[in-house]
């Protein structure tokens, strides 16, 4: 002889497959979210460090010119050439004005 299942015990089954299952679903897609912002972050950082990349190439490019040479000198060093005058504002307000006015 055989036995019969319930239809309740089936159905209570089925429900908490299913609750289960949606609980993992829930957890799945929230953590494929974090991998995917986690992503766009770090083609982000790729981006800006390839930017920075290149911008260092071409300043070790143009290094060993004199342009170059003169120009950090100058405002790294405040050089200046032989027959130049410097100038110094003391009061910049009388030139260009105070931020109240």
């Amino acid at each position: 002889m055989r036995k019969r299942v319930g239809l309740y015990p089936v159905l209570a089954i089925l429900g908490c497959l299913a609750i289960a299952f949606l609980w993992v679903y829930t957890k799945l897609d929230q953590h494929i979210s974090d991998v995917n912002l986690q992503y766009q972050q770090a083609i982000s950082a790729n981006s800006s460090l390839e930017t920075e990349q290149t911008e260092l190439k071409n300043t070790l490019a143009s290094a060993n010119t004199d342009a170059f040479i003169e120009s950090q000198a100058r405002t790294l060093y405040d050089y200046m050439k032989p027959d130049e005058i410097r100038f110094v504002i003391t009061n910049p307000e009388a030139l260009y004005g105070t931020d109240g006015q």
